[in-house]
């Protein structure tokens, strides 16, 4: 039996420690007393596998609210139109960490959103051995009127996966029992009621013990990088701003730190502390443990010594197939960052040799290439030549941010791969955020990590970015950077 995870737009919103826990967070739909409900709920009472996380009911005057309360299960009503509103159901969902749905009486159709959400995810309970007396109308009595009428020998329960045929989805397990021809109505119900009793909660567990095999190993075979910048202890800038993104997108993040910072240097007054002598102390530990990553993301680098140490390790991790990104951090509309001396730019060369891929700003593009920084901007073919410039240093591909090309702001780029240049326009917000650079990073390197082409990664970043500037222009304080954890979800 293959149960596939569910869908990247929504496993990303979980928390890999909860994954990681082996308890599969179930929400169990009812329309009625909730029976079955209550059945599963005690058999996962001491279970470590299965964890029943919350409740929807369908109407609010069912005895199974009645049930959750006694039973301390969390508990919503979610009505045949809010169930259509995916707006609604879903944070809601995620929430409570479901991975997994339980369909126990529960009579609305299925929303086809929610089916997306949750492939082979969603499991039914149907009162007769389908695809008898299957299908629209078919539930509770109706099912065992038509069981009666039809003069079956036996009866049974079907547990199915939800799709949007109604009762048509594959077979999961079945359960006979025998009738006889004495058999009422209620005998054919009571002889049934027995079967879901026993085995309901037997199938919830085998699908859910695949869930948590499918997400753990969704989880290992994630691209896992290293951030390599500095972080600051107040503000949304480097590896505090990255961070959230990159693992809200599904990535397994590590980091080390170049540098302590006490705050972001748009303050004006900063304390540093350069981590060279822990690095130098970190990269042989790693070593020794064999561990390794998929891609690596340097950022600011605090010093040449530093840089030579940090250039020389992702030299050795690039022989063995990781990626290296490189943000050249030194400064931006013209003039470098408070703290950046010329040693930096020597070391962001150093770099730059053995990147994949570089984002520079205009502003440290020009630096790094020896060109001379315009005020008015530049032509196309004028950008054209730094870029070149800066593959001539050695980097494979490269996309130069905040630029103002024949008048107009853009990001222009060159993608190795396909031997091409691009240019992307966008509209300025003529507001200053520290850390946006950071964002525009995480985004772009998130995307390309799910192998998605750089042009398109890029103009994600761009938006990205945009929006969060317009979402947060009437923050009072800037200097901190955008807030992220308010907003990962516009991501």
């Amino acid at each position: 039996m293959e149960v596939k995870s569910v869908t990247e737009s929504y496993f990303s919103l979980y928390n890999d420690t909860l994954i990681s826990m082996g308890k599969v967070n179930v929400a169990v739909f009812v329309s009625g007393s909730g029976s079955n409900f209550e059945n599963i709920v005690e058999y996962f009472k001491d279970s470590d596998i299965v964890n029943v996380a919350l409740m929807v009911s369908s109407r609010s005057d069912c005895l199974a609210m009645e049930r959750a309360k006694r039973l301390g299960i969390p508990a919503t009503v979610v009505g045949k139109a809010d169930l259509s509103r995916r707006e609604i159901v879903e944070p809601m969902l995620v929430k409570y960490g479901i991975r997994m749905i339980v369909l126990a009486g529960f009579l609305p159709m299925v929303p086809d959103y929610l089916i997306d959400m949750f492939p082979r995810r969603i499991i039914n309970i149907h009162p007769a051995l389908l695809p008898k007396h299957g299908g629209k109308g078919m539930w509770g009595h109706h099912v065992h009127e038509a069981v009666k009428a039809a003069g079956d020998t036996e009866t049974g329960i079907t547990i199915h996966y939800v799709t949007p045929v109604c009762d048509g989805g594959e077979i999961i397990s079945q359960y006979a029992v025998k009738l006889s021809p004495d058999d009422t109505v209620d005998d054919i119900a009571a002889k049934g009621h027995v079967l879901e009793m026993r085995h309901y909660p037997h199938v919830v567990e085998q699908v859910a013990r695949q869930v948590a095999r499918e997400d753990q190993a969704a989880i290992l075979s994630r691209k896992q990088i290293l951030l390599i910048n500095d972080m600051a202890g107040y503000g949304k800038v480097a590896t505090a701003a990255m961070l959230p993104i990159l693992s809200y997108m599904g990535l397994p993040v590590y980091n080390l730190p170049t540098a302590l910072v006490s705050n972001t240097l748009d303050y004006g007054t900063f304390n540093i502390l350069d981590t060279t002598d822990y690095i130098t102390g970190v990269f042989p530990v790693w070593k020794k443990l064999g561990f390794s990553f998929d891609a690596i993301s340097t950022g600011f680098i605090a010093s040449e010594r530093q840089a030579r140490i940090v250039s020389e390790y992702c030299k050795e991790q690039a022989a063995n197939g990781t990626v290296i990104f490189v943000d050249p951090i030194m400064g931006d509309e013209g003039k470098l960052y408070n703290g950046v001396t010329p040693s930096t730019i020597r070391s962001m060369l150093e770099m730059i040799s053995v990147a994949h891929l570089i984002f520079p700003n205009y502003t440290e593009a020009c630096y790094l290439s020896g060109m001379e920084y315009k005020l008015d901007g530049v032509s196309q073919e004028e950008g054209r030549i730094i870029i070149d410039k800066l593959r001539q240093v050695g980097a494979k591909s490269v996309v130069v941010t905040s630029m103002l090309v024949d008048g107009k702001h853009c990001v222009m780029g060159y993608n190795h791969v396909k031997d091409e240049y691009f240019s992307l326009d966008y509209t300025e917000i003529p507001v200053h955020f520290p850390g946006t650079g950071d964002i525009f990073s995480a985004v772009l390197i998130g995307h390309l990590l799910k192998e998605e082409p750089l042009e398109a990664s890029t103009r994600k970043a761009m938006d990205a970015v945009a929006m969060l500037i317009e979402l947060n222009k009437h923050n009072v304080d800037k200097n901190r950077g955008i807030p992220l954890e308010n907003f990962l979800n516009v991501l």
